[in-house]
């Protein structure tokens, strides 16, 4: 049975976050993976160039005290690397470093700057995933328009470099197809541990949106699927697990229940808010959701909200439909042929683009 090891953290304090690792590591018997020149790849959720205060990227201080904890087991070669959203350069990369927090970290790790990349199992991945010889999976929990949630199995989609992730939500458009090709680059990845920086959230219009949500916690397993559904629980989510965990259980990757080590996990009350994109059980039956789940064939579509528009273009370089234009120093978005991904709304640093629910007379 998989372990999920939680650890309460009420703050971003070193020393906390030393104890909190050391606790998950010790539980889930870490120290015996390892061996002397063992390359481990730290993966955290970079998806912008953000504060670490707005709780969008794993908070360098978790990824610190990972560090510190290998250092201190003999580990000296581990490497910090993901692809966020939009083009996969060096320059980015070193933008992205600093604005998160991370720069200081040069030297306890190394922060990658190698943009490029190779194949296995079908996917281009990045090339520190492919050279590791350890991944340890470095997930924050947030809301997501799309998978409702973003945890430990989502945040591997960041191993895929830059622009090759849009054309997977061409040939993915629905959400069913998109999870299960999550769970498929899950078990090409297969991370050894994945740890949950669940101390500071994001609720409602997540992922790079949306508000922060303290919850004080931090989850870790050997099982991404099996931390995927306690972070599940922890939001208190109601009406069914989010598409990933569910996409795993059909494929009979979580067919022992979780045993739980540590701290008591507590589900948020009142549960997280989730993003206007979702359309939840409660609002689909409802009067108002039933007309739109009817004739808008339960789907939302993504809107601009011009006065909050910057028209930096990000949304129009992440969409793979390619159905946004700038015009005028504004987005422009076409209906016809949007596939809900929301990769627009994930990448506006503006926070101008919302969702609305896709009527009848939609185009």
């Amino acid at each position: 049975m998989p372990i999920v090891s939680v650890q309460a953290a009420g703050r971003y304090d070193p020393e906390l976050l030393d104890r909190a690792v050391a606790a998950h590591f010790e539980a889930l018997d870490v120290a015996r993976d390892l061996r002397p020149g063992m390359h481990v790849l730290l993966k955290p959720n970079l998806l912008a160039a953000r504060d670490p205060a707005l709780a969008v990227t794993t908070h360098p201080e978790v990824l610190a005290a990972v560090a510190r904890w290998l250092r201190a087991h003999g580990i000296s070669k581990i490497t910090l690397a993901d692809s966020p959203g939009g083009v996969y350069s060096a320059a980015m990369l070193k933008k992205l470093y600093a604005a998160c927090g991370l720069s200081p970290l040069e030297g306890l790790l190394h922060l990658n700057l190698d943009v490029s990349s190779g194949r296995r199992d079908g996917f281009t991945l990045i090339t520190p995933v492919l050279e590791a010889d350890y991944i340890i999976n470095c997930a924050k929990l947030k809301t997501h328009g799309l998978t409702v949630m973003t945890a430990g199995v989502k945040n591997l989609f960041g191993c895929i470099p830059g622009l090759k992730k849009p054309e997977w939500h061409c040939l993915r458009p629905t959400i069913g197809a998109f999870s299960d090709l999550l769970v498929d680059l899950c078990q090409t990845v297969a991370p050894q541990i994945t740890l949950l920086d669940a101390i500071d959230c994001i609720e409602g219009n997540g992922p790079g949106g949306g508000d922060v949500r303290h919850m004080g916690m931090t989850l870790c397993s050997r099982s991404p699927y099996a931390l995927d559904e306690q972070a599940a629980r922890l939001m208190g989510l109601r009406g069914g697990m989010p598409p990933t965990v569910q996409a795993a259980r059909r494929r009979g990757l979580m067919q022992e229940p979780a045993v739980l080590a540590g701290d008591d996990l507590v589900p948020a009350d009142p549960p997280f808010r989730l993003p206007d994109a979702v359309l939840g059980k409660e609002r689909f039956f409802s009067r108002k959701g039933l007309f739109h789940g009817f004739f808008g064939r339960g789907r939302a579509l993504p809107r601009v909200d011009a006065a909050k528009c910057v028209g930096c273009g990000r949304c129009a370089e992440s969409c793979p439909m390619h159905l946004i234009r700038i015009e005028n120093r504004k987005a422009v978005m076409t209906s016809k042929g949007c596939i809900s991904c929301f990769c627009c709304q994930e990448m506006c640093p503006a926070h101008a683009i919302e969702a609305r629910p896709k009527g009848l007379f939609s185009r």
